[in-house]
């Protein structure tokens, strides 16, 4: 392969392409890179934010714990090795979603950070696994309300908490809609979709997820209602409580749980049933593609997805890492979009951007711990989102455009305000000139590219080979080189960074494809 393909896939599969990245998929080849990032270790984030904050007592260090948090995930995007991990747990978090814009996650924020690592665990492992400890970890339990959930009770007329029941079929397993392998929509005789699921279900599976909280201290119910236990009990799994369990039928999904089955099994046949659905391969791994690699996934891609995720060819449904192989080495995340196929790619979002810039030019902090943290004004704050639906909907359709007109979505373009351009502009602006984050923490010295500054052809080159994988049209170009011209050849250091930030301004570097 050449440079340029090795680093357009790199654009997909990592936080962004680097020299010695790019050295690794040319020398391993595709599939050979894939499976040698099988082989990483996983680091942990718990490890570097006990480096940093010493816990003296529960929720004391919260916010500590979240700032400490967002530095270790830029630490990891752009020095990290295991990139696939990195990039498949972001793509994982933005599906099941915990953010830190509620105070109940940023007060339980080392809580927060084993639900990162737990994601991190798990993305190279089995989806059912993967759904059971998203299920019971104390993070998710809190963020969507069913800690400490309670059996219903005739006598005062309660019944128990819906919102994790309705959301783990919504967002985390089969959708709303019943769907062909394909991710298309199935259709009744009048043409109607079909709901995957009604209010029964809902009311059938929320008394399975009551009665689980914080590992107990003894025997005792005492941490049932414990909203703040010591961190080494909100780190673990929680567990079930059979007194506030509901003991009576379960029936959802066309599954009947029998009167009398406690907690565990109950949790078990829901979760089996939500793995073996129909609708589960292709709603989780359109997801996933649409998070990697195109908005807009062919049936076809989609289908071979979805049987990857069937069958790992071993018999084995939900695979992590033949998915995720399914989905970088198909055709269309390999190979770039033909001339005037408008379907394929997708708009890189501002975090991805942030990374990109970062990794290319070798982006070193003053601190060590990479404090770039805060970039909602540019529309998206790691670990952020503004509700358990994310920055954006995976059928996001900018309202009254051509995109919309050609039957296509664009998540993205969700957060991709006026105001939100300007301010990428010039956030990108600043950081190029200055470097960004606490006192400019993250910066680029541009050693490589002021040695080409004499050059601003051979400038172009570069910048464009790591930052679009020279996807840079002519008219790009030409306006770069008029710009860079424009700089007297002694600034070479501006020079430099003026071919920087025009790329990263380009559409080109924007829009993935």
């Amino acid at each position: 392969m050449t440079r340029a393909e090795a680093s357009r896939f790199l654009g997909l599969s990592s936080f962004g392409a680097t020299d010695a990245g790019i050295d690794d998929v040319v020398r391993l080849g595709y599939r050979g890179w894939v499976d040698w990032q099988f082989t990483l270790p996983q680091k942990l984030h718990m490890d570097h934010i006990d480096q940093q904050v010493n816990v003296v007592s529960p929720g004391l260090d919260a916010w500590r714990y979240a700032t400490n948090l967002r530095d270790s995930f830029y630490m990891q995007a752009l020095r990290g090795p295991d990139q696939v991990r990195q990039r498949v747990v972001f793509a994982l978090s933005q599906i099941f979603v915990v953010s830190m814009a509620s105070n109940q996650v940023v007060d339980r924020s080392s809580c927060h950070t084993s639900f990162m690592d737990m994601l991190g665990r798990n993305a190279f492992g089995n989806f059912r696994t993967l759904l059971e400890e998203v299920s019971t970890h104390g993070m998710m339990g809190v963020y969507l309300s069913h800690r400490a959930n309670q059996k219903e009770d005739p006598v005062k007329g309660s019944s128990p908490d819906e919102n994790y029941a309705r959301e783990v079929m919504q967002l985390f397993s089969i959708g709303l809609v019943q769907l062909n392998d394909d991710g298309t929509p199935k259709r009744d005789s009048a043409g109607n979709t079909i709901p995957t699921y009604s209010n029964a279900d809902v009311s059938g599976l929320a008394k399975v997820f009551t009665g689980w909280s914080w590992v107990p201290r003894d025997n005792s119910n005492y941490r049932f209602f414990e909203d703040f236990p010591p961190r080494d009990i909100q780190v673990q799994p929680m567990v079930p409580y059979e007194q506030h369990h509901s003991t009576s039928l379960k029936s959802f999904l066309g599954t009947t749980i029998s009167a009398g089955t406690t907690a565990r099994p109950s949790l078990r046949t829901a979760l089996d049933t939500l793995f073996n659905h129909a609708n589960t391969p292709a709603f989780i791994g359109r997801q996933l593609i649409q998070r990697l690699v195109t908005s807009n996934p062919s049936r076809a891609y989609v289908s071979r997805v979805s049987e990857a995720f069937k069958n790992n060819g071993s018999g084995v449904r939900g695979d992590m890492k033949a998915v995720i192989r399914a989905i970088l080495l198909d055709d269309e995340a390999r190979l770039p979009a033909k001339p005037g196929d408008g379907r394929q790619g997708k708009v890189r979002e501002p975090i991805l951007r942030v990374t990109a810039w970062a990794r290319a030019f070798e982006a070193s902090s003053k601190t060590g711990e990479y404090r770039i943290r805060q970039t909602g004004q540019i529309g998206q704050s790691t670990m952020e989102a503004p509700s358990v639906f994310n920055f954006y909907r995976p059928g996001f359709v900018p309202p009254g455009s051509a995109i919309a007109t050609a039957g296509l979505v664009a998540p993205e373009l969700q957060i991709n305000t006026e105001s939100q351009v300007t301010a990428y502009l010039n956030f990108m602006s600043n950081a190029v000139e200055r470097g960004t984050g606490d006192n400019n923490d993250v910066s680029c010295t541009y050693a490589a590219e002021v040695a080409l500054a004499s050059n601003p052809t051979a400038l172009i080159d570069r910048v464009d080979l790591l930052l679009t994988g020279q996807r840079l049209s002519p008219a790009t170009r030409s306006a770069m080189l008029k710009a860079i011209n424009s700089v007297p050849a002694a600034s070479t250091l501006q020079r430099a960074r003026t071919a920087v930030l025009l790329a990263l301004c380009s559409p080109e570097f924007l829009v993935q494809i």
